[in-house]
């Protein structure tokens, strides 16, 4: 059976709407152009007010603890002004601030950290300073050299002398010598050693002692034992005493008198 469609003279044909999405593939069709809009937003304003708002957040002081002596609490600051003059708390560089204040001769490590909110730390470890070497350098505690004279107060420290190249045998003398000549209760404040390892002692109570390097140690021994016996008690003050006899040693006393020399 055919049908045939019949048009009515007169008649409109309406247009079929389209059927609508529904509301919710509308909506996650658009969420990446939202999503997109809105890190935009983001990035702009961060653009225009971060800055603004870091500039609020200055390093204002910088902590210096484990530093005795203000002097090298002064030297540390100095040191470190150039690197947090323009920086805030976000973008100080710690690991340039950390070199800058390692590389300082008397510091011997440095940890560095933020305090909120508007202050670097340092907690520094220094170099103990044991002895003056040559007139240049401090030796520290583990034997080493560094230059700080002027930032460390040293009246109280012994002078160390002899070849460059020496220090360590230097500091075996000064430190063995030292043990032997505890019990009597003297000091070494100056040590001077030449190439041959001879040494020259001037002790606290103003006495010289020479010994060389052949038994120095038992040498020493014998002083202590006649200094606690008989030379400490001597009227006449001893001056000097030369240890370099391997059965004896040679005293001078500080008395001028015609027998001023003797040999015990």
């Amino acid at each position: 059976m055919i049908r045939k469609t019949v048009k009515l003279r007169g008649a409109r044909v309406l247009p079929v709407k389209p059927q609508r999405k529904p509301l919710a593939e509308r909506v996650a069709a658009a969420m990446p152009l939202l999503l997109g809009g809105f890190a935009l937003l983001v990035v702009i304003g961060t653009v225009i007010y971060l800055p603004g708002t870091l500039d609020s957040y200055p390093i204002r002081s910088v902590g210096v603890e484990g530093v005795k002596d203000e002097r090298r609490q002064a030297e540390v600051r100095m040191a470190l002004s150039g690197l947090v003059a323009d920086e805030n708390f976000f973008s100080v560089p710690l690991a340039e601030v950390f070199r800058t204040a390692r590389s300082l001769e008397w510091v011997a490590d440095v940890q560095v950290s933020r305090s909120w909110p508007d202050r670097l730390v340092l907690l520094i470890e220094e170099r103990v300073p044991v002895a003056v070497w040559n007139e240049d350098f401090l030796v520290s505690t583990s034997g080493e050299p560094f230059r700080a004279l002027k930032q460390y107060s040293v009246d109280g420290l012994p002078r160390l002398h002899g070849p460059v190249e020496r220090l360590g045998s230097v500091m075996d003398y000064y430190h063995s010598m030292s043990k032997v000549l505890a019990p009597v209760g003297l000091q070494i404040r100056r040590l001077d050693v030449d190439a041959r390892l001879t040494a020259r002692l001037e002790l606290d109570n103003g006495v010289a002692l020479v010994v060389d390097r052949n038994q120095y140690a038992r040498k020493l021994r014998r002083f202590v034992r006649m200094y606690e016996g008989v030379l400490s008690a001597d009227s006449r003050g001893l001056a000097r005493v030369d240890l370099r006899y391997a059965d004896g040693m040679a005293v001078q006393w500080r008395q001028t008198s015609p027998s001023t020399d003797k040999r015990v």
